[in-house]
This record gives structure tokens, C-alpha cells and sequence, in this order.
């Protein structure tokens, strides 16, 4: 088995974890969850306390006040963030922006079509068509997925991409964190070198 394709597996694990820790249904586990007892039937019963499969994402588009609610929220049944990605972004961007946006962004959720046959995750992937770098989607170790996500609301990502024509109202100051990431992973698990 290649590291790569050991990676695209953990990725894959870890997506469907988020994606199916991210429902009330009892007993699913959730890293982000608080564990309040037993149903009726004896199954463990999780109380979500947050839903975050896409970082920045709630952090840009909604009001602090909002994330409680959402993050108590079905990923498929949130209309205070779907609503937001578009109100937020039409303030300074273009309709076509933030249509585009609401449509890749929403829900908060990562994807990995698994018919694909790559071995590399590719964070956006699934949603953009393959635009971000292959259609598997999930998330890569080396996705620096803050920056990619603030590149698209911010920047030109969307432009370049070919997913919509230019608006001209990008926003240079805000589409990247400016923190650095050097990329050594090892090949043993975490994967990842110790943060900077």
C-alpha cells in the first residue's frame, strides 16, 4: 500500500467520521459531541456541540451569535448558514460570487466521491469538479484549507478556477492567513510535523 493511497484512506475515514458524527442519531460517534446518557433502547445517546467540517467557513459568513444554533444543526438543515454565505458575500461581491459560493461552501460537510480513481484528497474537489486539483475531494494532510477557503470568498480562486468569470472585487488582504505551513509530513501516524 503507498502512502499516498494510505493517506487518501485515512482521509476518507476521517471525512466519513465528521460527516456521520455530524447527525443526532445515537450512538454515531462524534469527536465534537458531549455524551448525555443511554436511549430507551440502551444505545449511547450524543448531544452535538459543534459542527465545523469546513474551518473559516462559519467563522467568516456567520454572526457569532448564529453559531450555537447551527452548530446544533443538521449539516443538510442549516438555513442560517446557507442563507449567510450569500447575504455576506453579496455585500462586496458579485451575485454570481456568491451563488457559486453558497453552492460549494454549503453544507458544512466534506465530500470524497470514492467511485474516483486517485489516491490523492483534494480539499473542494468533489465540489468544484476536479478545479482544486482531482474530483475525489475529502481533505489532504497538505491542504491548506484556510487558505483555499478564503482565497474563494476573498480572492480570485473561484475566477481562476474557471467557475465564474471575474468580478474584479477581490479583496488581496483577506484571501490568505499568512501562516506558514511547511509541508514535511512523515510516514508514520500523526503524519504531520509538530505545529510551528
Amino acid at each position: 500500500m503507498t502512502t499516498r493511497y494510505t493517506i487518501a484512506l485515512l482521509v476518507t475515514i476521517l471525512a466519513g467520521a465528521i460527516v456521520g458524527g455530524c447527525t443526532s442519531n445515537a450512538g454515531v460517534f462524534n469527536p465534537q459531541a458531549e455524551r448525555v446518557g443511554l436511549s430507551p433502547s440502551g444505545s449511547t445517546v450524543y448531544k452535538q456541540i459543534e459542527l465545523l467540517s469546513r474551518p473559516a467557513v462559519k467563522e467568516v459568513f456567520e454572526l457569532f451569535e448564529d453559531h450555537n444554533k447551527t452548530n446544533r444543526a443538521e449539516p443538510y438543515a442549516d438555513p442560517v448558514l446557507q442563507a449567510q454565505i450569500e447575504s455576506f458575500t453579496l455585500m462586496f461581491r458579485s451575485k454570481k460570487n456568491a451563488e457559486t459560493l453558497q453552492a460549494i461552501l454549503y453544507p458544512n460537510v466534506l465530500k470524497a466521491d470514492l467511485s474516483q480513481d486517485v489516491t490523492t484528497a483534494s480539499y473542494l474537489g468533489y465540489e468544484t469538479g476536479g478545479a482544486t486539483g482531482s474530483k475525489w475531494g475529502g481533505r489532504a494532510l497538505d491542504d491548506d484549507v484556510v487558505d483555499i477557503s478564503l482565497g474563494a470568498i476573498f480572492g480570485n480562486t473561484l475566477s481562476a478556477l474557471g467557475l465564474i468569470p471575474d468580478d474584479k472585487k477581490e479583496a488581496p488582504c483577506l484571501s490568505e492567513d499568512n501562516v506558514a505551513y511547511d509541508k514535511s509530513n512523515t510516514k508514520t501516524f500523526p503524519y504531520i510535523q509538530a505545529p510551528l
